[in-house]
């Protein structure tokens, strides 16, 4: 069963023009994209009987100072988002996007990676490249 999902994810690459292939990580079920600067992790996977559909954008680590104003600048840019928001584990700023995979269609994995590269790219506090 979870292999129908890891067919629609693959489809969903294949519609930007990417091979499948060269986006698969080590494990099935996880992809990893590149848009300009960003990393895209795509995962699917099962959790107590549940299948479960990821996409994560690392963004950034959490400044040394003034990290409560920039905890409290995620928190309010997180309601303007759509679908995504913004997480930390441990130490680092991701974007974030989990659903159930049972809902899982071409067109709303697009949707996701589409608008998680918007968010990733227009992320102000996340370091300009030279």
């Amino acid at each position: 069963m979870i292999e129908s999902y890891y067919a629609i994810v693959e489809e969903a690459i294949l519609a930007f023009g990417i091979s499948p292939e060269q986006t698969r990580g080590e494990q099935p079920g996880q992809w990893n994209l590149k848009k300009s600067k960003f990393d895209i992790f795509i995962d699917v996977w099962e959790q107590e009987s549940h299948f479960l559909f990821q996409v994560v954008a690392p963004l950034c680590s959490l400044p040394d100072e003034n990290r409560e104003e920039f905890l409290l600048y995620l928190l309010k840019r997180n309601y303007g988002l759509s679908g995504t928001a913004y997480a930390i584990l441990e130490n680092e700023v991701f974007l974030k996007y989990t659903m159930d995979a049972t809902l899982l269609t071409k067109e709303n994995i697009i949707n996701t990676l589409t608008k998680t590269a918007f968010y990733a790219e227009q992320s102000e506090f996340v370091p300009h490249e030279s």
